[in-house]
């Protein structure tokens, strides 16, 4: 018979320090991934908008119509006039209204709540892009926040090309 030594054995203290790494090895790496998978979220929800104006375009000349794109505020969707293409904003993810537009949501709210007929009330929309035949659109940009990430997406009036700028912001009001 093979007799044990204590040197060949295990202390508490080496498996409780042992325990108390492989924790915060998986601390981290779950932490990490968790930051990777929202990061996934708000690049492909950003994607996702930018081909969706791009085809609404394309939309436009192929139809030879104008192509509005707008967004519903209460459904936090975005759709298109010619085909009825939507596209909804993953969670946490905003549209910066310009004053122009918000000014055009509050006209809106009070012309609705000035009317006493008793209907279905529709949810508030804003036109912000408008494509036209031509390949040209009214231009401008549109912009997507969500927690400290925003981006730009900037269309070109005369060419009707949407373009896509990230931006990273180190304080928290972004």
């Amino acid at each position: 018979m093979k007799k044990v030594s204590s040197d060949s054995a295990f202390t508490l203290v080496e498996l409780i320090v042992v325990v108390a790494i492989m924790t915060m090895g998986m601390s981290l790496f779950l932490g990490i991934n968790y930051r990777q998978r929202e990061a996934f979220r708000w690049r492909g929800n950003l994607r996702e908008l930018h081909v969706f104006l791009k085809v609404a375009r394309s939309y436009a000349v192929l139809e030879r119509r104008t192509n509005e794109c707008r967004y519903n505020l209460e459904q936090r969707s975005f759709d298109e006039s010619l085909r009825g293409r939507r596209v909804e904003l993953a969670a946490g993810v905003e549209f910066v209204l310009s004053d122009e537009q918000q000014a055009l949501i509050e006209a809106l709210e009070n012309d609705g709540a000035a009317a006493e007929v008793e209907t279905e009330a529709s949810s508030p929309e804003v036109v912000m892009v408008t494509f036209y035949a031509d390949g040209g659109a009214s231009g401008g940009h549109l912009e997507v926040r969500g927690g400290r990430k925003g981006a730009l997406l900037e269309v070109d009036p005369l060419t009707g090309e949407v373009k896509v700028e990230e931006m990273v912001s180190d304080d928290a009001e972004m």
